[in-house]
């Protein structure tokens, strides 16, 4: 008599899709969710094993794909219109509210200490600067530099102030970026 054999067949796991993958990654290391959507897949071949993976392994890696809309226009200037000028004054104006917010310290240790606030000059500084740049552009063009170059608001949003559909917003906060950008080239010899 034959005995009768079964067997087991192991349920297929369901495969993880790329985006599923990048989530994962994402949550593990704490990247916030609204970065997610700009998260690419990637291999790597770890050949010192610095990784974790051991030497010569593969891992996975994450690859933001997007950035700011700032830096995507600078880094994609086919159309001249972020050269070395309107660069440096981007980054100008980037420093300045990294001094206004008080994040960068200048201290000058032989200043008298008044209730204890250490934060020098630099901050109001800053400020200063910042609010005769603001002073000498239009308020709408002003606001979309800001928006676009201080807070990474999408350049979508920020120019549908001065335009009527999404292509032409986009054009018109690019084009507002790099004509502020300009103007404070121009007023500072950068």
């Amino acid at each position: 008599m034959g005995r009768k054999t079964t067997t087991r067949r192991a349920r297929p796991r369901a495969m993880k899709t790329e985006g599923e993958r990048i989530v994962e990654l994402a949550q593990a290391i704490g990247i916030p969710e609204r970065q997610w959507s700009k998260l690419g897949l990637g291999k790597v071949v770890d050949l010192s094993g610095e990784l974790g993976g051991g030497r010569n392994s593969i891992v996975n890696v994450l690859i933001n794909r997007g950035g700011t809309a700032v830096e995507r226009w600078m880094a994609n200037d086919k159309t001249g219109l972020f050269e070395e000028g309107q660069q440096r004054a981007i980054r100008y104006t980037q420093g300045l509210w990294i001094r206004a917010e008080g994040k960068l310290r200048a201290v000058d240790p032989t200043r008298d200490v008044v209730d204890e606030m250490v934060d020098g000059m630099s901050q109001q500084e800053a400020l200063d600067e910042l609010q005769r740049l603001k002073s000498r552009v239009p308020n709408p063009y002003w606001d979309v530099y800001e928006n676009v170059c201080r807070f990474d608001e999408e350049a979508g949003v920020a120019g549908s102030r001065l335009a009527s559909n999404s292509r032409s917003a986009i054009d018109a906060a690019k084009t507002t970026v790099a004509f502020t950008a300009s103007l404070i080239a121009q007023w500072r010899r950068l």
